[in-house]
């Protein structure tokens, strides 16, 4: 979170490149491995009753997700909307319909609200994984997955997509299928009784990762390395699920200590509205706090007052958001689905 907001909230060019955004990719791996994990357990429990159960079950899902997810961000969107952020108020369909990912493929980047498209592609995974994991005969939900990860270096790197079509092809559903995927599998591997600390999935994750910065380093340079490229977003999903198994199994020393803090706990907490708003802090910042786009906050060490503004700006909204939008919406999303 702290990554992807460094990237929204400090001018490019100010800092040395760094890829902050690692982040929202370990984001998109976590939410392929926690939901698969709930799929998984909502399938054995159907299937043990007996009875039909996928209609039922489809159903409980999404109004799970709808109000976990879409009760803060369509109230996220109220907000962009009153603050007159400028592609709300000109592309609203968009975002009222979750294909912000679509629309800044076709046209671009926008400012304060370009977060939004990690949210869209999320919501449409929502959509299809359920009928991945609840209809595919079981023997064969390695290989569905395996071939869905597949989907994004073929999409993201092989160029079906033309630029004359699409500005920001990596944007399109299918480039995120290897987060989703990948962390599909790990929950998959668990469920079938793997241990999280297996060692080969250690070995698996370091290896991941070392692939990854060759990778990356080459990209960088310009040079980037035939065919074995074309898998760099999918080894760092693999060193993604490494990091996610070993947070499961749980940290010690310094690290757990600092991940135990009531400070860090709180973030977690309201992680997800500080996603929502942390993009959407600066636009309102220049309502509240007008002087933190004016010299000598715009460069060098001035900078730092304005980080600190928008960062306390969307603390408060975040934490808004959660006490009076997600807390409500779970009460309401355990006494409804408790009902059905």
């Amino acid at each position: 979170m702290l990554g992807v907001a460094c990237v929204h909230w400090i001018p490019k060019g100010a800092i040395p490149h760094v890829p902050f955004e690692l982040g929202l990719f370990f984001f998109l791996v976590l939410t392929g491995y926690l939901i698969t994990g709930v799929l998984l357990r909502d399938r054995d429990r159907g299937e043990s009753t007996g009875e039909p159960w996928r209609a039922k079950g489809l159903k409980n899902f999404h109004i799970r997700r709808g109000l976990r997810i879409l009760a803060p961000y369509y109230v996220a969107i109220a907000v962009a909307w009153v603050c007159q952020a400028p592609d709300v108020k000109a592309a609203l369909p968009w975002y009222l319909t979750h294909l912000t990912n679509i629309h800044f493929a076709l046209d671009g980047w926008v400012g304060y609200t370009s977060h939004f498209w990690s949210l869209a592609v999320q919501q449409q995974f929502y959509l299809v994984w359920p009928f991945v994991i609840w209809w595919v005969p079981k023997r064969w939900l390695i290989p569905a997955m395996v071939a869905f990860a597949l989907i994004a270096p073929v999409s993201r790197e092989l160029g079906f997509f033309p630029q004359s079509t699409f500005k920001i092809p990596d944007l399109l559903p299918g480039t995120a299928c290897d987060y989703f995927g990948i962390g599909g599998l790990l929950a998959l591997a668990v469920h079938r009784g793997m241990p999280l600390d297996h060692p080969w999935l250690k070995r698996a994750a370091w290896l991941g990762f070392a692939g990854f910065l060759v990778c990356y380093v080459r990209q960088e340079l310009g040079s980037p390395i035939p065919y074995v490229c074309l898998f760099q977003q999918s080894m760092l999903s693999v060193a993604m699920a490494g990091l996610i198994a070993a947070a499961s199994i749980g940290f010690t020393g310094w690290r757990g200590a600092l991940l135990d803090h009531p400070a860090v706990q709180h973030c977690g907490k309201i992680s997800y509205s500080l996603y929502i708003y942390h993009n959407l802090a600066p636009l309102i910042c220049g309502w509240v706090f007008p002087w933190v786009w004016k010299p000598p906050l715009t460069e060098g060490y001035g900078l730092l007052p304005r980080v600190i503004a928008v960062g306390y700006l969307t603390w408060q909204l975040a934490w808004l958001s959660w006490r009076f939008v997600e807390m409500p919406a779970d009460r309401l999303k355990d006494r409804f689905t408790s009902r059905s």
